[in-house]
């Protein structure tokens, strides 16, 4: 997310009047401001494609004009990523794309979000016997109007 991006997201803007009143220039309630919010399972062992290691990201929208009280709480997007990641049938051997854009349509339909853009990163691998994948890399499914996300390797530990 581009720093001027985060600041828009981060802070009020105050514009002054002509005679040096601060007046609030965007409320919490104008379309214009858009809540946000991301977060990452590092180092998920998934039973697909020979138990890689991944790292998958969320990054979303709130519905417009939300409560408070209808914000839901991050952990209940992670334990239901992590629930149908843990639901994949090894067997199928489905490709990162598929069950991406399946897991993130899932989040979208279950939570209050307008957008929201899941990336699943996979480790490199080269254990003996399966192929051999070098480098970083994965599948990004975007829904609505929202930057894609685009984490090319995952930061240190």
């Amino acid at each position: 997310m581009s720093s001027t991006r985060f600041h828009r997201l981060a802070w009020v803007i105050l514009a002054i009047t002509a005679v040096g009143q601060p007046v609030l220039a965007q409320s919490a309630d104008s379309p214009a401001v858009k809540r946000e919010f991301l977060f990452e399972v590092r180092g998920y062992k998934t039973q697909n494609q020979g138990e890689q290691t991944m790292n998958m990201y969320f990054h979303y929208r709130y519905n417009s004009g939300i409560a408070e009280a209808d914000i839901p709480n991050y952990e209940d997007l992670r334990s239901q990523a992590l629930k149908f990641m843990d639901a994949v049938d090894p067997a199928k051997n489905p490709y990162w794309e598929t069950l991406n854009q399946e897991l993130c349509t899932q989040l979208k339909d279950g939570f209050p979000i307008e957008a929201i853009t899941c990336q699943l990163l996979v480790y490199p691998d080269n254990r003996p016997g399966l192929p051999y994948e070098p480098g970083y890399h994965g599948s990004i499914h975007t829904i609505g109007d929202i930057e894609p996300l685009a984490i090319l390797s995952p930061p240190p530990p």
